[in-house]
């Protein structure tokens, strides 16, 4: 039997023997085609050229420990917003003063609805059903161990709210989010609907403006961060005879499945 031939075999039943392990079934070496039994489990792990990357141990020391509601500091958003300028499409509005934005803006709701509106800043802070949750904001393209990730305590009105008050016709299946530099985030009304997901103002205690940049973003529960659209200055609900894919689809994730997984890092240096 040619050398091409029996690294051919055993790398098969290498395959098989891992699989049997796994699934707690015995592997039985098979013949090949010149009668020659190929090689057992055993002989496949003993083979000097047998290598693995997965890393075993029976024990495992250290203690360990996942807190899902520890806040993480407004640094770790900021720096996460640098990076969204060069890989989320959506550029917060630069002015003078920064601060001057956190109060100083207006959403108007239009399309799709019974009562069409223009809900200012003053509007939205005043309510009665605005809300402060810990939420979790992620990049799309953060890996393990990823820096672009964190829990903030976010403050905003949620869209169930700013939806009930416009009123959505029943027609409606689409919502447009749009930023002050034209940048469009749609979604299936649905996705929304069935999501916690508030119009925040504050972050951590601290204006939007003063933390990542801009007077608003959108959060959504459950959803990577290449959907929290900033600078929202309109709604739209819309019609359309095939809404866009959810966030959890296949058809979305598939948009993103041949995109380098970048990590853009402080001073010009990527990883």
């Amino acid at each position: 039997m040619s050398t091409l031939k029996k690294t051919i075999l055993l790398g098969t039943t290498s395959a098989l023997a891992l699989s049997g392990m796994a699934s707690g079934i015995a592997v039985a070496a098979m013949p090949g085609d010149d009668g020659v039994a190929a090689p057992t489990v055993a002989e496949a792990h003993d083979a000097t050229y047998y290598k693995t990357d997965i890393v075993t141990l029976e024990t495992v020391p250290g203690a360990f420990s996942f807190v899902q509601n520890e806040l993480s500091p407004n640094d770790t958003f900021a720096n996460m917003a640098k990076a969204a300028q060069f890989l989320c499409g959506s550029h917060a509005k630069v002015a003078e003063d920064d601060s001057a934005l956190a109060g100083d803006w207006e959403i108007a709701i239009t399309g799709k609805v019974e009562n069409p509106q223009v809900m200012t800043f003053e509007d939205m802070a005043s309510s009665d059903a605005v809300k402060k949750m810990t939420m979790a904001c992620s990049c799309m393209g953060n890996p393990a161990d990823g820096r672009d990730a964190g829990n903030a305590e976010v403050t905003g009105l949620p869209m169930a709210v700013i939806l009930e008050e416009a009123q959505v016709a029943p027609e409606a299946n689409t919502i447009v989010f749009t930023s002050a530099d034209g940048y469009q985030v749609a979604l299936p009304l649905w996705y929304v609907t069935e999501r916690y997901c508030p119009l925040v103002f504050d972050i951590n205690g601290a204006p939007i403006s003063e933390v990542i940049g801009g007077a608003n973003q959108l959060w959504l529960g459950a959803t990577s961060a290449n959907y929290f659209a900033r600078d929202v200055v309109s709604i739209t609900l819309e019609e359309r005879q095939t809404p866009p894919p959810a966030p959890s689809s296949d058809e979305a994730r598939e948009a993103y499945q041949n995109l380098p997984n970048v990590g853009v890092l402080l001073g010009g240096e990527v990883a």
